[in-house]
């Protein structure tokens, strides 16, 4: 699996989104659902998932916590003459999530969808010791659970209230193929154009809800990632 951007970029990324985060909940005053709401929608973090240089390294966390506030509508507080010493438990969920976006190429709103702010802070003491590819996993898991109750061919196949067998007879598509497919020993994507293309007229669906596969996170995380949140005083 490709990263989201250069993995020379990333600890900026990640210090940059941790200091956004920490801004916007703790000098700001949103509250976590404010802030999931506000991110999930702001051009500069669509811009950020791709990397972009200006809004990952190219400024301080504090101004693009509130350039994306003042996009919002919002009057942006002040920045920090100094920045905290001791990293917060906000950070830290900025932090991690910049990680998680790069490592798993998901959009920040499909991260949001199953790990809103609230829900990424609360995990903080059990999670913020280890290396951010345990965070990321969970995340990426819970994303997966997630998207298989409403993507792919099994879902589309029950939302149609049909069985196996008489998707088979309706498709055209073998039985045995069909039982492969949706237990992802088989790759729909990698089916004849044919056999796809009749399954998703017997849907009544597009293609794209068929071959969503789930996301595998192949990347590990090096022991000095972790290590460089200590010796900057990330974790308290």
């Amino acid at each position: 699996m490709t990263c989201a951007y250069s993995e020379m970029y990333l600890e900026d990324a990640m210090r940059t989104l941790g200091e956004a985060v920490d801004f916007a909940l703790c000098d700001q005053g949103l509250n976590p659902a404010e802030l999931t709401a506000i991110l999930s929608n702001a051009l500069e973090i669509k811009q950020f998932e791709r990397g972009m240089p200006r809004v990952i390294c190219g400024m301080s966390g504090d101004e693009l916590a509130r350039e994306i506030i003042a996009r919002a509508g919002l009057k942006p507080a002040e920045c920090r003459e100094i920045y905290p010493f001791d990293r917060s438990p906000q950070y830290w969920a900025g932090w991690v999530l910049a990680y998680t976006q790069w490592a798993s190429c998901l959009g920040f709103s499909d991260l949001f969808e199953v790990a809103p702010f609230d829900w990424v802070i609360g995990s903080y003491h059990p999670l913020h010791e280890a290396l951010e590819d345990k965070f990321a996993g969970i995340i990426i898991e819970k994303w997966n659970k997630a998207q298989a109750d409403k993507k792919g061919l099994k879902a589309a196949r029950k939302a149609a209230g049909l069985t196996q067998k008489q998707l088979a007879t309706q498709s055209g598509v073998k039985l045995r193929a069909i039982q492969l497919y949706e237990q992802n020993q088989l790759d729909l994507r990698r089916a004849s154009v044919s056999s796809t293309l009749a399954l998703a007229n017997t849907l009544n669906c597009a293609i794209e809800d068929l071959v969503w596969q789930p996301v595998d996170l192949e990347y590990n995380s090096k022991p000095c990632s972790s290590e460089n949140i200590k010796n900057e005083s990330i974790a308290v």
